[in-house]
């Protein structure tokens, strides 16, 4: 068992010795590349194709436009529908009141007869 742990040790020092070594090739290795390297730019093509601001901002009010006449049929719709729901909240509230009125008028009722019958 003893043999197992020293073999172990020894396999984990070298394993960090060889992961140290390829660490610091490899920052080597990194630190020799230079940027020219990776410049694809041709100085002599100096000729680039600009989008001037105006034809841009004339772009998004067009589709701001659009968008807006999309929407249009939407929100007619949902505001005929929140007027129907409207509607219906306030039939639900006027039958709820008199469903209130008849529960009172019956529980006064109950207790008139059984003041009544004593």
């Amino acid at each position: 068992m003893k043999k197992f742990g020293k073999v172990l040790i020894a396999t984990a020092i070298v394993g960090g010795i060889a992961a140290a070594v390829a660490y610091f090739y490899s920052q080597n290795k990194k630190a020799s590349i230079t940027i020219d390297e990776f410049d694809d730019d041709d100085d002599e093509e100096e000729d680039r194709n600009y989008v001037t601001l105006n034809n841009v901002k004339e772009g998004f009010q067009n589709a701001a436009e659009k968008a807006s006449e999309a929407f249009t049929p939407l929100k007619d719709a949902v505001k005929d529908a929140a007027d129907k729901v409207k509607e219906g909240v306030g039939k639900a509230k006027d039958a709820a009141v008199d469903a209130a009125e008849d529960a009172a008028d019956n529980v006064e009722e109950f207790f008139d007869e059984s003041d009544a019958n004593s």
